[in-house]
């Protein structure tokens, strides 16, 4: 986790010789937004800031300011730079104490009643969750101590809804594989202590959860919304497609698909709003040119006789427009091959 610029930590001052005097005439004067005792942003700052970035500062000050803090659960997985689905709900602490455990309120606070303040108390701040968990090793991530790697995805897995373990779940087949720790076309439950550490949950339906987000897991995807739409589509009852498939026409590589159903003849692209805004994801072309090549590009994969759809992340989060999609490009619930969701060998598809 990248812990972005403009977190002021009063210690931190303190240490050097500095005072603090004009620290806290700032936040009595509204100028900076106290987030925990000690640690505060410029007001401004929060206020535009992204939620990530939010989560960022406070899991920070909560990290420095708890004595033997452990993150865990998906604060832990944003910390040790695992995919999750959006900001989590809360900043989750490892306790063996059964009485800690619990949710403490967010204690962010901005002084004054003008316009800015109001907005501030608008915002979403993240409290403080202790998680009774026995039993867990303190891994280093940076300056967070966080639960293991295995302890963390399992937890995630077993606990969390199918499209923010599938989520967390794909971006870990990924890192295992980069690391050389899961092997190509290998499920994650073949990762050491994986399927041990879910059989260890401590409910059946804790224990479901979890292996089925793993039997899910591939490597292949390739950003978060592309694990969001997989968790959809199988929570809608459709087939899950083969990932990342090649298709070539007589004037060679036309490019790779997100999605592919080879028994419906049905290619599926999750179009997020990075591939054409973002500079790094554009390849070097502009915007407009961007939208241009992909037209291109689906025009000559519609030439080859398939099928093609889109959909957008507004798609997912209304589940039933995705369906609907999918629908009318003759995709039916329940119908086609066996799944290829773990295949990792990219077949050509040519004229």
């Amino acid at each position: 986790m990248e812990i972005p610029p403009g977190l002021i930590d009063s210690a931190a001052i303190l240490r050097t010789g500095a005072s603090t005097d004009n620290l806290h005439r700032a936040f009595k004067t509204g100028e900076l937004v106290r987030i925990r005792r000690g640690f505060y942003v410029p007001t401004e700052d929060w206020l535009r800031a992204l939620p990530s970035e939010r989560f960022a500062w406070t899991t920070t000050a909560v990290s420095r300011s708890v004595k033997g803090a452990v993150l865990c659960g998906q604060t832990a997985a944003a910390a040790s730079g695992l995919p999750t689905l959006g900001t989590p709900p809360c900043v989750e602490l490892a306790t063996t104490l059964r009485g800690r455990s619990g949710v403490r309120k967010s204690p962010l606070l901005v002084l004054g009643g003008n316009g800015t303040a109001q907005e501030v108390r608008r915002t979403r701040s993240y409290p403080l969750r202790y998680r009774l968990i026995t039993g867990f090793e303190a891994v280093p991530f940076g300056e967070f101590l966080c639960t293991g790697p295995i302890q963390t995805i399992v937890d995630v897995l077993g606990s969390a809804e199918l499209n923010q373990a599938l989520v967390l779940a794909d971006g870990a087949a990924r890192k295992f594989l980069a690391d050389g720790v899961l092997e190509h076309g290998a499920s994650l439950l073949s990762v050491p202590g994986m399927a041990d550490g879910i059989a260890g949950l401590p409910s059946a339906a804790a224990r479901r959860r979890a292996e089925r987000a793993a039997a899910l897991a591939s490597p292949q995807p390739e950003s978060v919304g592309e694990s969001y739409s997989r968790a959809v589509i199988e929570l809608l009852g459709f087939e899950q497609p083969v990932l990342q498939q090649v298709f070539s026409d007589g004037r060679g590589f036309i490019g790779r698909s997100d999605f592919w159903w080879p028994s419906q003849g049905v290619v599926g692209e999750f179009d997020g709003k990075g591939k054409y805004v973002q500079a790094a994801l554009r390849d070097g072309v502009t915007a407009d040119e961007a939208v241009y090549r992909e037209k291109l590009r689906e025009d000559r994969i519609r030439a080859l006789g398939h099928g093609f759809l889109r959909w957008r992340w507004a798609d997912l989060t209304d589940p039933d427009k995705l369906r609907r999609k999918l629908l009318a490009a003759g995709l039916r619930p329940g119908g086609g091959a066996p799944s290829a969701m773990n295949q990792d060998l990219v077949r050509t598809s040519e004229p």
